[in-house]
């Protein structure tokens, strides 16, 4: 189903004709999980004219603009993204860059959003909280090492916890998700990334198969994504 009959399934009784399909696209932009959850809190807004997507507002993360940008890209119909937000604040330091990207790589992650930590401690990076297994555990500490930080681990293993509950994602948050997520681990091999009803279909070349494993965990973990299909491949 293409973009304005799902806008007119949200919309229910305000249904959106075919003769506006820049008014579904903008609609679609903003029932998307992704702009609900983290793009308008932030004070990012949508334009729709057709086919360009005008991207503005003042914010202080530098990163959830980014985010932004692939939100845009992952809507069917739309040809152009001008990209005009503002920060609100200079580059701040390398460490709380890296704060802050493992923050947003532990909220978009379908089991760690509320259960980890991550603090500035001495130049390093603290993790504190508790998981649910060793496992998790083990992929906190991971996500670190992509960033190449430096971290201390405080982090605490209870099997008590309760089970995250599973967020209803559309599938072009779940295409952004798993692109800006990607983005966040320095993960740049140009890799296509397609969602059907929550299944993820990778496809591409990547530079290793330690890349490719990476990638295909990375997705995995991405919330909203049920399944994953991996057809990437090692470039010779």
């Amino acid at each position: 189903m293409g973009p304005i009959g799902v806008a007119a399934i949200y919309f229910g009784s305000f249904s959106l004709g075919p003769q506006d399909p820049a008014v579904s696209r903008h609609a679609l932009l903003k029932l998307s999980f992704a702009y609900r959850h983290y793009l308008q809190p932030a004070g990012i807004r949508y334009h729709v004219e057709t086919g360009t997507v005008t991207i503005s507002g003042t914010v202080r993360s530098r990163l959830l603009g980014v985010l932004a940008e692939l939100l845009a890209r992952q809507i069917e119909g739309v040809e152009t993204v001008k990209n005009e937000i503002e920060l609100a604040l200079e580059d701040r330091p390398a460490h709380a860059r890296t704060q802050e990207a493992l923050h947003l790589l532990l909220a978009t992650d379908h089991a760690l959003r509320t259960q980890v930590k991550a603090a500035e401690a001495d130049g390093k990076l603290k993790l504190s909280g508790t998981v649910g297994s060793a496992a998790q555990k083990s992929w906190v500490e991971q996500l670190a090492r992509m960033l190449e930080a430096e971290t201390i681990s405080e982090l605490q293993v209870s099997t008590s916890e309760t089970p995250v509950k599973t967020a209803d994602v559309d599938d072009d948050s779940v295409q952004a998700l798993v692109l800006f997520r990607l983005r966040l681990a320095r993960e740049t091999d140009p890799i296509k990334v397609v969602a059907r009803r929550g299944v993820v279909t990778l496809t591409g070349k990547v530079r290793s198969d330690a890349s490719r494993q990476r990638i295909e965990h990375l997705t995995r973990a991405t919330l909203g994504v049920v399944d994953l299909q991996s057809s990437l491949v090692v470039a010779a």
